[in-house]
């Protein structure tokens, strides 16, 4: 799906979740918690400034980037 969106002319920014995939592993089993995902996530896209944006979830992203778009809805 990235290609063919970038090649549409979209920003397409891909987060890897931490802990999760080839990210680095957190050593705390406290780190694989909902809520410390939802703040790393929340975190970023404030750092990012992201406004107005499309998201596009799935398994765990899916309920994290909701609950943050949740919190910010704009």
């Amino acid at each position: 799906m990235v290609p063919q969106l970038v090649a549409a002319g979209y920003r397409v920014i891909a987060p890897d979740l931490i802990g999760f995939g080839k990210s680095d592993k957190p050593a705390a089993a406290s780190s694989y918690f909902y809520q410390a995902q939802v703040d790393w996530m929340s975190e970023f896209v404030e750092k990012l400034g992201l406004d107005n944006a499309h998201a596009f979830m799935q398994d765990w992203g899916g309920m994290i980037g909701l609950r943050v778009m949740a919190q910010k809805p704009s």
